[in-house]
């Protein structure tokens, strides 16, 4: 009885030295500790980062707070898992963080319709969002020929069609829907869209037609307003820009935000955040005022083809929807943000943006 205490004792004295189990315990009795303070008063235990920040025999545990990254389905959601969540615990349909950044990476590098050598814009000022530090455009130079080629002159054409209040319904006419089928086509014959075909049919997350898929996701209508007026859709959100309760709500797109710039519809305010991918072009994170309502903080890729938007936002909507998704560009790590909306059986996309 005596040699077991004295194991028990000795095992005891080594446990107290480890995280292993402890994360998230708060317990200053120990000689050192496994919560999110223990960086504050330099006292963590020197397995902490190891084990705390992993999801290695965590997964499905209940969330606690006091524990640096979450290994639970609500991570997602909440953007708080941790690094290996999806690789130990199969989040994602089985797509992990790396291999989401790997293709977000290729896709850029493909995305032969990019003008971001051809464009000059000038971000100006750094400030708040209740200031205008920005006395000029955010675009200085677009030539025509940055604006002629075959996808982002079909998405100018689609872009006009939508009427700003969510709670007005919108009107598909014919020729509308012409210039919606003209796009789909232009974009789909892409090197970018086909790699994000072969990508979402290798993971099994688009065993169909994908622009079939494309098309319902961004393009059905449903009632964003108060009423029940099919006045929105996911791609008049991200792509060109919504009024809803006196704010700007969506709009996301640099060639829509040149377009009312340039036609002195919008007042760019100036910028917070930003990725820089060199010839590639950028992601912004910025404020503005357009047609008068105020667009606190926004975020936008710059330069990039409407293909490469879609095919980003598309994967992370069906890899990682109502979360934040991994991706890297330029070198560059980051997030993007997809949001769903149910309406009518279907699940189709709320919003898309970068995260900054």
């Amino acid at each position: 009885m005596r040699t077991i205490c004295l194991v028990l004792l000795v095992a005891a004295g080594a446990y107290s030295d480890s995280c292993l189990g402890r994360c998230g315990e708060k317990d200053l009795s120990k000689s050192c500790q496994c919560n999110s303070s223990c960086k504050k008063f330099y006292d963590c235990c020197k397995d902490y980062f190891e084990i705390c920040f992993s999801c290695q025999d965590r997964c499905g545990e209940a969330y606690l707070s006091s524990k640096p990254c979450q290994c639970n389905d609500k991570c997602p959601s909440h953007g708080n898992c941790c690094d290996d969540y999806n690789d130990l615990c199969g989040g994602g349909e089985g797509v992990t963080d790396n291999e989401l950044r790997h293709l977000t990476e290729s896709l850029l590098s493909f995305d032969v319709n990019n003008v971001g050598s051809l464009i000059t814009v000038d971000p100006q000022g750094k400030g708040s969002t209740s200031e205008d530090v920005a006395p000029g455009p955010f675009f200085t130079h677009v030539p025509p020929e940055a604006l002629s080629g075959p996808t982002i002159s079909a998405l100018i054409a689609l872009q006009d069609n939508y009427i700003p209040n969510v709670s007005e319904g919108e009107i598909e006419e014919p020729g509308e829907v012409a210039e919606l089928e003209n796009f789909l086509d232009a974009i789909m014959a892409t090197k970018v869209m086909q790699m994000t075909d072969d990508f979402l049919y290798e993971k099994k997350l688009c065993t169909g037609s994908l622009r079939s898929k494309i098309k319902e996701i961004w393009f059905d209508l449903y009632p964003r307003g108060s009423g029940s007026a099919l006045g929105s859709s996911g791609f008049e959100h991200a792509f060109v820009g919504e009024i809803k309760k006196g704010a700007v709500s969506g709009f996301h797109n640099w060639v829509y935000f040149y377009t009312e710039e340039s036609a002195g519809n919008l007042d760019y305010g100036g910028w917070s955040k930003v990725r820089d991918f060199g010839v590639k072009g950028l992601v912004l994170e910025d404020h503005f005022e357009w047609l008068n309502y105020k667009k606190s903080v926004g975020s936008s890729f710059i330069a990039t083809s409407p293909e490469f938007e879609i095919a980003v936002y598309t994967v992370c909507f069906l890899a990682r929807p109502d979360s934040l998704c991994p991706v890297q560009m330029g070198g560059h790590q980051f997030k993007i943000q997809t949001w769903t909306y149910k309406y009518a059986g279907k699940t189709l996309i709320g919003s898309a943006y970068p995260h900054l």
